[in-house]
């Protein structure tokens, strides 16, 4: 008999976790599951999940007026009886915050609830204890907590305490799809000259954009010479257009907005950096590794795991002048470069989308056997 199984999270348009759980869904084996995905608002899913996977939405229409009933259910906490309730074994808020509060509105008292955490609870607001405080009463709804990495699963019980138990899964990664999607061609309009630097992510405050574009100029001002591409988009979009008009850096960081296929952007490529305030379990540096590419990064969570002790990759202080450093040090050292390449491809091979798919299986068989 298959393990009917639900899958809740805001929208499964977007990288990150999004694109984790599609990831991860389309992986598992449907023999064993009966796999529901819903999200908050109707989406067109054709292209995002395969086949034998159930799709449900809350509101058949993004607008001001479902937006403000969206409000008002969740404020009342009917958002699952009225839209989401069914006969399912396991119950999943695959997203902290929003899917956390509106599935611990579960009614199914038969159902295992599990929450799924994606980053350091603490960096996502100015006062911890007061999220905590807030957000507790959700979480104690839960069987258990599942975090993406140690660093994400030490910051949940600082804030949260033991209670609900807490566990590490590591994020489902299509390796195949990543390594075959790579030797895909650069657009016309895309082409590689110099020694070139990547980012991926959305223009948002936790990837910290300010911090990487102020460290390109000093070193492009300091006599380095490399091209930066930037993948994505959001709302600080212009305020980076700015940045780069006002200081003349237009010949040397390339805005490539959002791509749907990034890995031949990641293949050309030679070094990967990281600038984020924080992360969670970076799907970005993962999939870095698995093409092998080298990665200078700030210290978020997830990273030592990744990367290990600067094994794989180089890991700077969480500081502006620590990664300017970092970022120096292997730009001004080719040898060094090449070490860290040689390396991260072998990192990357541990990241297979059977084993992660195999664990993450495991636990929802553990869940119920408990």
């Amino acid at each position: 008999m298959k393990i009917k199984i639900l899958f809740y999270i805001d929208t499964l348009i977007g990288g990150g976790a999004e694109k984790v759980l599609r990831t991860l869904v389309s992986s598992m084996d449907k023999s064993k599951f009966d796999i529901t995905v819903q999200t908050t608002f109707k989406e067109d899913t054709e292209n995002l999940l395969s086949e034998g996977i159930r799709y449900k939405y809350c509101y058949s229409n993004k607008n001001t007026l479902s937006n403000i009933l969206f409000r008002a259910e969740a404020a009342l906490n009917t958002i699952y009886p009225l839209h989401i309730k069914g006969d399912y074994d396991i119950e999943v808020s695959y997203l902290e915050c929003a899917s956390t509060k509106i599935m611990s509105g579960s009614t199914n008292k038969k159902a295992k609830k599990l929450a799924w955490v994606h980053c350091d609870l603490r960096k996502i607001t100015d006062d911890p204890n007061s999220f905590a405080e807030k957000t507790k009463p959700w979480y104690d709804k839960f069987d258990k907590v599942i975090c993406v990495s140690e660093s994400v699963k030490e910051a949940f019980i600082e804030m949260f305490g033991n209670s609900p138990e807490t566990e590490v899964i590591y994020n489902t990664i299509d390796t195949r799809s990543i390594l075959e999607k790579s030797n895909e061609n650069l657009p016309d309009a895309v082409t590689k000259s110099k020694l070139t630097l990547i980012m991926l992510g959305r223009f948002a405050p936790p990837k910290n954009y300010p911090r990487l574009l102020k460290t390109v100029k000093e070193l492009l001002d300091d006599g380095f010479d490399f091209d930066l591409w930037i993948l994505g988009d959001g709302e600080e979009r212009p305020d980076i257009e700015k940045y780069i008009s006002e200081n003349n850096l237009s010949d040397s960081i390339k805005l490539l907005g959002f791509q749907k296929n990034p890995y031949p952007f990641i293949k050309n490529a030679d070094l990967l950096v990281c600038s984020s305030n924080y992360e969670g379990f970076s799907t970005f540096v993962t999939e870095g590794l698995i093409l092998g590419k080298t990665v200078v990064t700030t210290n978020c969570s997830g990273m030592n795991e990744l990367l290990g002790n600067n094994e794989f990759g180089l890991i700077t202080e969480n500081d502006d002048e620590a990664f300017k450093n970092g970022l120096r040090e292997i730009l001004s050292n080719p040898d060094l470069l090449a070490e860290y390449t040689q390396k991260a491809k072998i990192r990357g091979k541990l990241f297979s989308e059977e084993k992660l798919t195999a664990d993450t299986e495991d636990l929802f068989f553990r869940t119920l056997e408990k």
